[in-house]
């Protein structure tokens, strides 16, 4: 017989029912302000997007866990398992590498002197917490050149944690059958949640640092990040301590199925990432991170010539938009003028 590793989140029992579908509603709850990020250019930002793809299924994941309440040959499906697992074993990890384009956002904007500022991410913020630098504000363009290269690193750094994360959970119906499946499945889980905690903790511990060793860095910015990363901290703090768990069969006796436990993985794991979604989502990154639309895209700092060619394009476009305006200035004073006109014929005829 198989002694295979328990479901995180136990399987899907009438009990379920009514957690899974308030988390839908939850989750739904979140799309009219996810679309109104999206379509006000005051605060729309491209760096949200896998967030928001994130909540959307989220409350698929939840209306099918409704369904599998009441549905017992969906409770049991092999299939179903699997997704359950790769959704919540990768959704969190997904959430927590979206910070990194942030921190990185937060760190680069720091670095901008006053002459160089205009290429900023936070330039094109308008209204954001981070203003301009005041005239003579020194340049640092060696911390922004390092701040590049350890968030390119960050970034990928979170495969460590989602590849192995994938093959366990992608292979979740396999385990089953098979004791050396069970083995490097209850393995890679481990592997994969221990470093997505110390990612996490890496992302905070350089905000905090950026924080001290950069002056012109926001609190607030900051504050938010330490948030997000406490939040998506619990969530392999939790995994780990019920990872150890095992089962030999679906149907059978599952320590993850009573109602303390059950309890815990909606506390301890659910509640947390849809906390880091409202957080997210409620808050204007891109005036609080100084994101602009595409976040920091700028793999070195722009030449002179690359500088000539953004100033000459912005003036062109500004010049654009001041003609468009004054042919709508005139249009109007002619419209305003042929109103007075008329208004004279037509007393003149009265007359």
């Amino acid at each position: 017989m198989v002694n295979f590793p328990a479901p995180i989140g136990g399987t899907s029992l009438p009990p379920d029912f009514g957690p899974s579908i308030l988390f839908a509603v939850l989750y739904g709850l979140l799309v009219p302000l996810m679309a109104y990020r999206m379509f006000d250019r005051r605060s729309r930002s491209a760096l949200l997007i896998g967030t928001i793809s994130f909540s959307i299924e989220r409350v698929v994941i939840f209306s099918l866990r409704a369904v599998q309440a009441h549905n017992e040959s969906k409770r049991y499906s092999k299939g179903l398992a699997t997704y359950m697992q790769i959704s919540f074993g990768l959704g969190f990890i997904g959430i927590a590498n979206d910070l990194v384009n942030l921190i990185r956002c937060l760190l680069v904007n720091a670095t901008y002197g006053s002459e160089r500022y205009s290429e900023s991410p936070a330039a094109s913020s308008k209204g954001g917490l981070l203003s301009p630098p005041p005239e003579g504000t020194p340049d640092l363009p060696r911390v922004r050149f390092w701040a590049r290269r350890f968030t390119d690193l960050l970034g990928p750094a979170f495969l460590a944690a989602t590849v192995p994360g994938i093959i366990a959970n992608s292979h979740y119906s396999k385990v089953f059958d098979d004791q050396n499946q069970a083995d490097k499945t209850a393995k890679n889980r481990i592997i994969s949640s221990a470093i997505a905690l110390a990612l996490t903790v890496l992302c905070i511990s350089v905000a905090l640092w950026g924080k001290v060793k950069l002056p012109r860095m926001h609190k607030r910015p900051v504050l938010v990040l330490g948030q997000l990363c406490i939040l998506l901290s619990i969530i392999p703090i939790y995994r780990l301590s019920v990872m150890h768990y095992r089962i030999d069969v679906l149907r059978g006796p599952d320590p993850l199925n009573s109602s303390s436990a059950k309890a815990l993985f909606y506390i301890f794991h659910v509640l947390p990432e849809w906390l880091a979604i409202c957080v997210l989502i409620s808050e204007n990154v891109r005036k609080t991170f100084g994101t602009g639309l595409f976040g920091d895209w700028r793999g070195k700092d722009e030449t002179e010539t690359e500088k000539t060619k953004r100033l000459a394009k912005r003036a062109a476009k500004e010049e654009k938009k001041k003609g468009i305006s004054m042919e709508k200035l005139k249009q109007g004073d002619i419209g305003e003028k042929g109103k007075k006109e008329n208004g004279l014929v037509v007393t003149q005829e009265s007359v």
